[in-house]
């Protein structure tokens, strides 16, 4: 109705007449009153009527005088040839009729036309004024007579130019030059809408059915099309009228008359953006909404650079924006999980000794000079204010391992004593069932979550050491002070021992073990190995020395025949290439290794790693590069599950403490990394 009546306004407004005089003629302009340029009164100007002189001679002829003229009708022969025909005195003024109509040879001096009334002529008064839009209320001249004394001038039209402020129509007042008061409000007299919005507390409504927005994924990996949804909410127009001749209603404005209407909490999801769907003020001490996507949200990734998170089939990096995914439905997708939540305290003192975070030590993009903390699900969703979308059954799949997940032993796997579902103690354990879910210990315990070990992505790790002649330096050393350093130091006191020290700290699991050493030549310390010891492995590598000669091109290619000889399915190639030399390698060796590896269904991960100069690293460097390039356009492995490709790395040590610290770092790699949405820092 409200626009009903607008568009009624309009029409009435475009219909109105403008009424002022004709610049061509007496007549008046029948234009809009809103019209621009000159005014018209959509004739020809000329006059219908007959010659009152030819009548008297018992003639017909038309008067040539313009429409609408004052005095007789006459035709110009009959001035010419009974009248002065003298200019008129007041030539150019309003309603001149421009010639003398007295008798030839009239006695007096002052030539006058027939026109009863010349007008003073001068722009109206309002002509000095604006409306909002900058054109002028009155385009008028003043049509008081030039022989009155007037102060002001003003045309002939009748009423207030300006429209009312409230909407189009013209103001009620009948003083033509109202506008020239003082504080003057334009107002036309009617009931109007009130115009404002409501500003009582609160959302006015909350659009019910989600808007489902086609848009575009712009990450550090990929770019795809997914549809956004989005609930808006809306601040209404006022529901009060504004009574005839007032410029404003009373009291506050609403968008209901009803006193008991309701208006929505203020609360809105930091991640979604969605709005509270209870009443303001709700008992509630938590808030509910919908949810939709996390369009206000950056994924935040633990792991190293370049580190992914593959969700359904996407990757996704560090500081990538997670409107493609949805509150409501992310954490049922990650399955077990941990959330990423900045840190609330000034120290990680706080961190310690609260069971649901973990502090995180290191930088980590979004906004990566603010600290941030590991939480459980369960805490995330109590931080947020928000009521936890999930069904009881998933959030508690979600608590189970909590801690487990947050605590995360700095070489391989996970911790798995903190959930009460792996403890068989305190009788948390059930006998075995094949009807219930779970997995059966060693020791004949049942339990009801998967099998930790099975959960966690395995490896086929073939490391390939250098033990040319440069590896026997003795500036860099085995570390001390740990298990087997006095075995190593025994045998091998040099870089090829520091190698053992590191390499001899990696444990057997699922994954599967491969060492190979090269000079000159190639030979194999341990293959395809995953059940032995640490102890066993560095026995099998400590009875090697260092010889002579370097020799990448054979290293590579043994270790290729050892991945496809050893091939698994299960497990996911990865090569840690280490050498403090150089050696010529051709680009076509190196990408042979990784096509060998896609062919059979799962992209190289390949780690080189320079223990000598950096001027000896190009080829290392080039190795990376190639890998790495592979990898990043190779297609997806359609047996894993949801976890991180483990990008290729490069890295330099320029000390036994560096390569301890760079052999750690790739076996955390080989972990999932652990990722979370967390929301923009300035929202």
């Amino acid at each position: 109705m409200r626009t009903f009546g607008s568009a009624t306004i309009d029409l009435k407004s475009n219909l109105q007449l403008c009424k002022l005089k004709c610049a061509s003629c007496e007549l008046l302009c029948i234009q809009s009153r809103l019209h621009d340029g000159q005014h018209h009164c959509q004739t020809s100007h000329a006059c219908i009527h007959s010659c009152d002189f030819c009548a008297l001679f018992g003639e017909t002829k038309a008067c040539t005088i313009s429409a609408g003229h004052p005095g007789n009708h006459m035709k110009v022969c009959i001035v010419n040839a009974h009248l002065c025909g003298q200019v008129c005195k007041l030539f150019g003024r309003q309603g001149c009729l421009d010639e003398c109509t007295k008798v030839i040879g009239h006695a007096d001096d002052d030539h006058l036309c027939a026109a009863s009334v010349h007008a003073c002529g001068q722009p109206c008064e309002l002509s000095k004024l604006r409306l909002a839009d900058g054109s002028t209320p009155c385009r008028g001249i003043c049509g008081t007579p030039i022989d009155m004394n007037h102060d002001q001038h003003q045309c002939g039209a009748r009423g207030c130019s300006f429209p009312c402020k409230l909407c189009k129509r013209l103001c009620a007042s009948t003083d033509h030059l109202h506008g020239l008061q003082g504080g003057a409000i334009h107002l036309c007299g009617e009931e109007h809408s009130c115009p404002m919005q409501c500003i009582a507390n609160g959302i006015c409504e909350i659009e019910t059915a989600p808007q489902s927005i086609e848009a575009t994924f712009t990450g550090k990996h990929e770019t795809f099309q997914y549809t956004q949804v989005a609930w808006f909410a809306k601040r209404l127009r006022c529901a009060k009228s504004i009574p005839p001749g007032l410029a404003s209603h009373e009291g506050q404005h609403n968008h209901s008359l009803d006193e008991r209407v309701v208006h929505f909490c203020k609360a809105k999801c930091g991640h979604c953006g969605y709005y509270c769907t209870l009443p303001l003020g709700h008992p509630q001490q938590e808030h509910e909404t919908r949810h939709g996507s996390m369009s206000s949200s950056r994924w935040a990734i633990d792991g190293p650079d370049g580190a992914s998170l593959e969700v359904e089939g996407r990757r996704f990096s560090s500081n990538d924006e997670g409107a493609p995914m949805m509150c409501n439905i992310v954490c049922k997708t990650l399955g077990r999980h941990t959330h990423i939540d900045y840190c609330r305290s000034q120290d990680a003192t706080p961190c310690v000794m609260n069971p649901e975070a973990l502090h995180i030590s290191k930088r980590m993009l979004p906004a990566p000079d603010c600290p941030k903390d590991f939480v459980t699900h369960n805490l995330f969703w109590r931080r947020s204010g928000f009521k936890d979308p999930y069904s009881r059954n998933e959030q508690a799949n979600f608590a189970k391992c909590g801690k487990a997940i947050l605590i995360t032993d700095l070489c391989w796997l996970l911790i798995l004593t903190a959930g009460p579902e792996h403890t068989s103690a305190e009788g948390n354990a059930v006998q075995p069932s094949f009807s219930s879910p779970g997995y059966v210990s060693n020791d004949g315990h049942h339990f009801s979550c998967k099998n930790p070990v099975v959960m966690q992505q395995a490896f086929h790790v073939i490391f390939v050491a250098d033990r040319s002649k440069s590896m026997s330096s003795t500036d860099r050393q085995p570390l001390e002070n740990t298990p087997a350093s006095g075995r190593i130091i025994r045998t091998s006191n040099n870089r090829f021992g520091a190698l053992h020290a590191v390499a001899g700290r990696q444990a057997a699991r699922r994954d599967a073990y491969s060492v190979i050493l090269f000079d000159r030549n190639v030979v194999n310390a341990v293959v395809n190995d995953f059940s032995s010891s640490p102890d066993n492995l560095l026995d099998a590598v400590i009875r090697y020395q260092t010889s002579g000669g370097t020799n990448f091109t054979a290293a590579i290619q043994h270790a290729q025949s050892v991945m496809e000889q050893h091939w698994s399915t299960e497990r996911t190639p990865v090569i840690i290439f280490l050498s403090d030399g150089e050696s010529p390698i051709e680009d076509q060796t190196v990408q042979n290794l990784c096509r060998a590896a896609v062919r059979r269904g799962k992209a190289l991960s390949f780690h080189s790693v320079s223990f000598g100069r950096e001027k000896h690293s190009a080829s290392l460097r080039r190795m990376f590069q190639i890998a790495l390039e592979a990898q990043n356009n190779s297609p997806r492995d359609p047996l894993a599950r949801t976890a991180a490709t483990i990008a290729s790395t490069y890295s330099e040590a320029l000390d036994t403490v560096q390569l301890a610290e760079t052999f750690l770092g790739i076996a955390d790699s080989l972990t999932r990394p652990r990722g979370f949405l967390i929301s923009n820092k300035e929202t």
